[in-house]
């Protein structure tokens, strides 16, 4: 059966993915999240509880985050430090309930596009690779200042090599201050690369209070929910 929603995606660490992936839960009533891969859980997976707080449903967080690893590095680094191993057969399988159920599902990517998640076969499989397998259009967060649309860039040129759909860039404000680039990254970012740009959204010092904020800067995807890469 078919996945509706979205694959959230940054184009670095510490963009503010689960803050949009909570924003999103919380416009999409009945929705699943789905964090397949957290690392540097010490010992509770925070961004996963976060995303199981949002979508308000009584969800077993083995069912939300699949797999869990103490050191805080890429997917497959994290696995192996262990001597353990990401199962893409039980994310696979996690993801597929939500089909069955007929429920949206939000998944946040653990890492950026490129970083690797697991080894099937003797391959690496990054997150690039799971978003394709999904066909879930992408919702690619970003930093709102400098560098922006070098990563943003050349993040949606690797999805579009793949086929993978764009939903929309998110230019999110990670400190207070803006700097000068801020007021015209949303525009060079649509000239370069034709994807729609949201944001920048608004900074809110108060962590709990930001996925609310983000909202109304997201309402645009809210009637997309629907929506599959061709």
């Amino acid at each position: 059966m078919p996945l509706t929603g979205f694959f959230i995606a940054g184009t670095d660490t510490g963009v503010g993915k689960t803050e949009v992936a909570r924003a999103l839960l919380m416009g999409m009533p009945g929705a699943v999240p789905l964090k397949p891969v957290e690392t540097g859980c010490a010992p509770d997976p925070h961004d996963a509880l976060a995303l199981l707080s949002a979508c308000g449903r009584d969800l077993p967080l083995d069912r939300v985050c699949p797999h869990r690893f103490a050191l805080p590095a890429a997917p497959l680094a994290a696995a192996e430090a262990e001597g353990r191993e990401v199962s893409m057969a039980r994310i696979f399988e996690q993801a597929g309930r939500a089909a069955v159920e007929g429920a949206p599902l939000v998944v946040e990517a653990a890492g950026g596009l490129l970083v690797p998640l697991a080894r099937e076969r003797g391959e690496l499989v990054t997150n690039i690779d799971f978003a394709r397998s999904l066909r879930l259009p992408v919702v690619l967060v970003a930093r709102a200042g400098l560098g922006t649309i070098n990563h943003t860039a050349l993040s949606i040129e690797a999805l579009a090599r793949r086929g993978i759909a764009v939903a929309a860039v998110v230019l999110n404000r990670t400190s207070r201050d803006d700097d000068a680039s801020v007021a015209g990254n949303a525009h060079w970012i649509e000239e370069l690369t034709g994807a729609r740009v949201l944001g920048p959204t608004p900074f809110v010092a108060d962590a709990a209070a930001r996925p609310r904020a983000l909202l109304d800067a997201l309402t645009p995807l809210l009637p997309a929910t629907r929506v599959r890469a061709p």
